[in-house]
């Protein structure tokens, strides 16, 4: 019985030994990814549509440039201190959306500009950071229009998967404030399109209401699953009379699998 301690030692040195490595993550990943998403035609529209979209995905690591859970030019990196550039996209109205009958579509969009990313606190595995983002809007038509800018001063919890298998996990919360060319695209009505249940109405710049966001994801082998939900409150907004906003909550939630048929 005495030697029981040392065979045990030893038993557990040879288990350790032959256990693999834990894969570290790879510098640059593609695939081919589908996603199932489920959101209203714009913040504050009743309408609500399912979409199955299919996209190229890309994952890429590098020192001072990174492609994640959004776009990060590292432009400068201390420990608890980032600033980076990140986008955002959202999708064009539909023709049938109820609050915009005989108005023009809303075309697709996408956000760009800079973030200052500040590491409050540290936690073994995971931070809570104080981000500000200002990101400049611009429609994807033909005519690339400018249309204003979106500050999004937030709190964010970010676990970041170090190996292959690992969750990757993102929450963010935080009050949105746009300017006035910006709510004028989405929630103005000139006099041209106003009707009885939808008079005319000029958008301000200013408070747009506060966003909650979840998201994560995992690798397992050659597969990615992953999914995020988003919820946006308009109530006390600058834009939450207008008539073109017929919930002030809106949700945006997604899943998305992605095949991974190159690394490195």
């Amino acid at each position: 019985m005495k030697n029981q301690p040392a065979k045990l030692a030893l038993m557990l040195g040879l288990a350790t030994a032959n256990a693999p490595a834990q894969d570290a993550l790879p510098r640059l990943e593609l695939g081919i990814s589908m996603l199932t998403l489920s959101a209203a035609d714009y913040r504050g529209s009743q309408a609500t549509n399912n979409y199955l979209l299919p996209f190229p995905f890309l994952r890429y690591r590098g020192e001072r440039f990174r492609v994640d859970e959004g776009v990060h030019g590292i432009i400068f990196d201390h420990e608890s201190l980032l600033l980076t550039v990140s986008g955002n996209l959202s999708l064009p109205t539909r023709e049938d959306t109820p609050e915009r009958v005989g108005m023009e579509q809303l075309a697709a969009s996408f956000e760009i500009g800079p973030a200052l990313n500040y590491r409050i606190y540290k936690l073994p595995g995971s931070a809570w950071w104080f981000d500000l983002p200002l990101r400049f809007a611009f429609t994807l038509d033909s005519e690339l229009d400018h249309i204003g800018w979106v500050f999004q001063p937030r709190l964010s919890w970010r676990k970041p998967a170090t190996h292959l298998g690992e969750w990757d996990l993102h929450f963010n919360l935080g009050p949105l404030y746009s300017s006035d060319l910006y709510h004028q695209y989405y929630y103005s009505v000139s006099m041209d399109e106003a009707l009885p249940l939808r008079p005319a109405y000029q958008a301000e710049g200013g408070y747009s209401g506060t966003r909650t966001e979840f998201s994560s994801s995992r690798r397992f082998g050659s597969y990615r699953l992953g999914g995020f939900i988003r919820y946006d409150d308009l109530s006390g907004s600058v834009i939450e009379d207008s008539p073109l906003v017929s919930d002030t909550s809106s949700w945006l939630g997604g899943v998305v699998l992605t095949w991974v048929f190159h690394q490195q």
